[in-house]
């Protein structure tokens, strides 16, 4: 699958699988960023990136660089859609370093330096193309409620 691409420092590596059987590519700082605990920041990487038709692609942190450094992405998962590819449009992965009181260097700004693979993307097929709502006169359509958050636990 072909999939087109622009990268605005080409010293940058273009993403990569680390293995065949990696289900993501591996994303690479484009800059120097600097986080402190319970800071926000937006890391860009310098790509643009056009999914093929009928796809969208997710952004995740990488699992090590997450559990070694306490970052995490700040919505949980990025999710960029098909038509997010236009001349402006850099993928940009928004990171939260979180607050841990036994850090000794908690105090110190944590430094991702440009270059550092600290992401990865995964691409998806979407699930449907075309959506039609059937709106109900009441909301007895789906069955018992359930109760939601932990109800399936009850007694």
């Amino acid at each position: 699958m072909k999939i087109r691409i622009y990268r605005k420092s080409p010293d940058i590596p273009l993403p990569v699988r680390q293995t065949p059987g990696s289900a993501g590519l591996d994303i690479y700082a484009a800059e120097h960023t600097e986080l402190m605990p319970g800071e926000v920041a937006i890391i860009p990487t310098g790509l643009i990136i056009e999914s093929p038709p009928g796809y969208y692609f997710t952004a995740h942190i990488r699992s090590g660089f997450s559990v070694k450094n306490g970052i995490s992405l700040v919505n949980d998962v990025g999710i960029i859609d098909e038509d997010y590819c236009g001349p402006e449009d850099e993928l940009r992965i928004a990171v939260i370093r979180h607050y841990n009181p036994r850090d000794p260097l908690g105090s110190e700004p944590f430094v991702v330096e440009r270059g550092t693979r600290f992401a990865q993307i995964i691409f998806h097929r979407h699930a449907f193309e075309k959506i039609e709502w059937e709106e109900m006169e009441n909301p007895d359509f789906a069955g018992q409620t359930r109760g939601g958050f932990g109800s399936t636990g009850k007694k």
